[in-house]
This record gives structure tokens, C-alpha cells and sequence, in this order.
């Protein structure tokens, strides 16, 4: 079955000659950011934990050069050591696109502290050590492009894991203060706040929240992976000068 994701990355387009990391990218939105970063000439990094054929799956359509990297991102010491090695592979960094997430359906008075720290650790602590690491390149040499896949339900009143919102809340207030703080150095900083797409959470939301969205949703369907790529691309290029601290809702039209 086709994927619609493009296999044939070169070195020309938005994106050429640009390295980026994309963290999270072994599946779903993840997936999609790589290719079509790839396709517009961009030297991709991305980090994976888990599922080691998907993350072959991503390297292969991103070409031999991708750089893949296991690691386990709730750990606070792997921030450091990842963006070292992509430095170090690539040459430096221009971009980073913290990706990474996960969420679950647990009901907010059965929420124990455990099963809150392990998502806060990925889904907010990850991105602020990692975009922390990969600030000093991109400080250094006056130039980067931070971009943070948010989440409808950080910002809407939304049936959703509350944990999970309260992540997303908080990464899209740490996307529009540290875009005040480093755009100054030539560092962009945005936020896509996704909607429902396949073969990302998709699977974590319960059925008749998933009919609820297509209902409410202007083009009546999930969004393509490669459609967040296509966004996050563009947001990491050079053809965005002047777009920082923003938060671009991408759901169809369904809170607008």
C-alpha cells in the first residue's frame, strides 16, 4: 500500500543543503516530516526509540545519508549526546522539530504521578533540553529554526487526555516566550498545533471522538502525515523570514 510519502529526497528545493533533526520520527507525523524534508534537500537526523522497522521504513525513504538515532528521550541526559552526534555527522544544525509525543487514555482522577511524569518527560521536558542543546549552533552562527508539533487540544476545550493537553498547553507557551528570547540571534521559533492525523495518535482516541472530528471537520477527513511535513518544511526554511511565535492551527477547519 502507497504511504503518498515521496522516495526520491534530493538535494534541491526548500529545504537544500539545511540540516535538521526531527525527533520522534520511526512513524506517523514524524514519518511524513522527514520525507518531505528529504525530497526539498534537506540532510535529516531523526531520533526513534522503540520501533526499529519503522525507523528503518523512514531512513529508507529519506536515502542512505539519513542519520537515525535510538534514543530514549525521557531520559534527561539524551538531549545532549543527540544533538552532538547530529553536529557531529552533519556538521552542525539549522533546524530542530520537536515531534516526539505520545499520549493515553486515562481518565484524570484515576492519573497517578508516575504515568504523569513519563508524559511531561517526552512531551514537554524532551523539547525544552533538546531545543536548549541545539540553541548554541544555531546562536553561534546566527541563524536556526525551531518548530514544535503542538496539538489542537492544547489550546480548545476538547475531549482529550488531560495530561496531554496540559503538555501541549505548556509546549505552546514555550514556543511563544523563547521566540522573543532568541529571534533577536536570527532564530525562528513556531509552533503547528495538529489536528487528528492518520497514522499518528490517531490510535489513542477513543472512536466516537475520532466521528466527533469528522463531523466538525470543514474537509471531512483525517489529515496525511506528508501534510504536516509540507507545514513544518516550510516553517523551517529560509522562505520564512518573518513568521516567530506563532501557533498555526492545522485540523481541516475544525476549531476554527
Amino acid at each position: 500500500m502507497s504511504t503518498g510519502l515521496s522516495e526520491a529526497p534530493g538535494r534541491s528545493g526548500l529545504l537544500a543543503g539545511r540540516r535538521i533533526l526531527v525527533t520522534g520520527g520511526s512513524g506517523g507525523i514524524g514519518r511524513g516530516i522527514c520525507a518531505v524534508a528529504a525530497r526539498e534537500g534537506a540532510r535529516v537526523a531523526f531520533t526513534w526509540h522503540q520501533d526499529a522497522p519503522g525507523a528503518a521504513r523512514t531512513a529508507e525513504l529519506c536515502g542512505p545519508e539519513t542519520l537515525a538515532i535510538q534514543a530514549d528521550l525521557r531520559d534527561p541526559a539524551a538531549a545532549g549526546p543527540v544533538v552532538a552526534q547530529v553536529e557531529a555527522a552533519l556538521g552542525g544544525l539549522d533546524a530542530l522539530v520537536n515531534n516526539a509525543a505520545y499520549s493515553e487514555a486515562v481518565p484524570f482522577i484515576l492519573l497517578d504521578d508516575d504515568e504523569l511524569d513519563e508524559l511531561m518527560q517526552l512531551n514537554l521536558f524532551a523539547p525544552f533540553r533538546l531545543t536548549r542543546a541545539a540553541l548554541r549552533p544555531m546562536i553561534r552562527q546566527k541563524y536556526g529554526r525551531i518548530v514544535n508539533v503542538s496539538s489542537f487540544v492544547g489550546a480548545r476545550t476538547l475531549p482529550g487526555p488531560v495530561h496531554y493537553a496540559a503538555s501541549k498547553g505548556g509546549l505552546e507557551g514555550f514556543t511563544r516566550s523563547l521566540a522573543h528570547e532568541v529571534g533577536p540571534y536570527g532564530v525562528l521559533v513556531n509552533a503547528v498545533a495538529a489536528g487528528i492525523f492518520e497514522g499518528g495518535l490517531k490510535s489513542t482516541i477513543p472512536a466516537h471522538h475520532q466521528d466527533r472530528y469528522l463531523q466538525a471537520c470543514a474537509l471531512g477527513r483525517f489529515g496525511r502525515a506528508e501534510e504536516c511535513g509540507e507545514l513544518v518544511a516550510w516553517l523551517a526554511s529560509d522562505r520564512n523570514g518573518y513568521v516567530n511565535g506563532a501557533i498555526i492551527v492545522q485540523d481541516g477547519g475544525t476549531t476554527g
